[in-house]
């Protein structure tokens, strides 16, 4: 598919430049999100269940001191491949591949310029590719335990979940973490169902 002139434009004013106040970027986080990244399981609801607390900020060390800038959504039943990885909002793919810290991860600028990160990937939807457009509730991947190698492909360095960050850009251009929590607390109630046993 073909980015539209718009869209391309649209993409680099969120690059370069936004001057939302944060109440603005809080409330463009707010309109963009539709679902929970992780759709309920509508053969065992009860059974393949996720966890998430909020660890934003939290400290972290792999790769040197650091901070955690996003939620992790845990798999009850520790099995990569198996828990869909679903668009929370619609958007086009900003960034697909390897990453050390978060192993195979999708990017999704939204419409309002936010930029979800969906990390720990075990593999990619088919036809998910940079700059494609995403409708909220696509399947994006199957969440996993990749990363914290420069080995790609690595797996195994920690239990099966989605990294889930949110962030948006300053008006200096750097991207600025926002807390996922709050916006999957009001998004759990709005699971999809998708078919997985």
């Amino acid at each position: 598919m073909v980015i539209l002139i718009t869209d391309c434009l649209l993409l680099e004013y969120f690059y370069t430049t936004d001057s939302r106040s944060t109440e603005e970027k809080l409330d463009a986080i707010w309109k963009d999100i539709v679902y929970f990244p992780i759709p309920e399981s509508s053969y065992h609801p009860e059974k393949y269940t996720v966890t998430y607390v909020d660890s934003w900020m939290q400290s972290r060390t792999y790769g040197g001191d650091r901070v955690h800038e996003g939620c992790d959504i845990m798999a009850t039943e520790n099995i990569r491949g198996h828990y869909p990885v679903i668009s929370i909002s619609d958007g086009i793919v900003e960034q697909k591949g390897w990453l050390k810290l978060g192993g195979y991860r999708i990017g999704i600028r939204s419409p309002g310029g936010v930029y979800f990160y969906y990390a720990h990937l075990s593999d990619y939807a088919p036809n998910i590719e940079i700059g494609e457009k995403v409708k909220a509730g696509e399947l994006l991947g199957f969440m996993g335990d990749t990363g914290y190698s420069e080995i790609e492909g690595t797996t195994g360095q920690f239990p099966v979940h989605l990294h889930l960050g949110i962030y948006l850009n300053t008006p200096e251009g750097e991207e600025k973490s926002y807390n996922p929590y709050p916006f999957l607390q009001k998004l759990e109630d709005d699971k999809l169902e998708f078919s997985y046993e």
